[in-house]
């Protein structure tokens, strides 16, 4: 059979769709799930703030230290959405990020700055814990980055659900001013969301 050269380009068209068809038809559509809505949506992202604190200068301390803990028999995992630093002093500050932390030896206290994003939780309260404190003697955790957050301004890290806290771990901040003579003050704030166990495992 003789093809015509309009045959021949209708004939190529048609073959172009059904390609373009089964390629449609093979496109695998997945959400991100670090999106804030979705957390919201399942009830299960929060936000979290320290008290502000201070070191170096007149401060009777040389650090302060900030943590997002999840409890050894929590049973969930904790995704890290995003961490902020803020500096509240004319001078810069230096923030030493420490990841898979197991303890911590000295005194802290913890936050009842923390609550659910949705207001339709009917009050739900996670796992996760902020702790703060000047008083630490040991780190037992592995030093991964280190940062510098200019005077009066802040440092928002964008985690995206990349820092997972099991439980019985903590993801440390060890704040310090650079310049040892003056008293910096900062204040930190994590956000976050939890999943069960047994669905990361599944």
């Amino acid at each position: 059979m003789k093809i015509t050269q309009n045959q021949y380009i209708n004939k190529s068209k048609s073959t172009k769709n059904i390609v373009n068809s089964e390629v449609h038809s093979q496109l695998n559509y997945s959400c991100d799930i670090s999106n804030g809505y979705i957390q919201s949506k399942n009830l299960s992202l929060f936000n979290g703030v320290s008290e502000e604190m201070d070191c170096g200068g007149n401060s009777t301390f040389e650090y302060a230290y900030f943590l997002l803990s999840n409890p050894k028999k929590s049973n969930v995992s904790i995704y890290v959405k995003n961490s902020i630093i803020t500096n509240l002093s004319p001078s810069p500050i230096i923030s030493k990020v420490y990841y898979c932390v197991e303890d911590v030896a000295g005194n802290l206290d913890s936050s009842n700055n923390i609550t659910i994003t949705n207001s339709n939780s009917s009050g739900s309260m996670p796992a996760g814990r902020i702790f703060f404190g000047n008083d630490v003697e040991k780190i037992y955790g592995v030093y991964g980055q280190n940062l510098i957050i200019p005077p009066y301004n802040m440092y928002t890290s964008n985690e995206n659900g990349g820092i997972v806290i099991s439980p019985g771990f903590s993801y440390l901040f060890e704040i310090s001013p650079v310049k040892e003579e003056i008293t910096s003050n900062f204040v930190m704030s994590f956000s976050w969301w939890e999943e069960p166990m047994s669905s990361y495992l599944d």
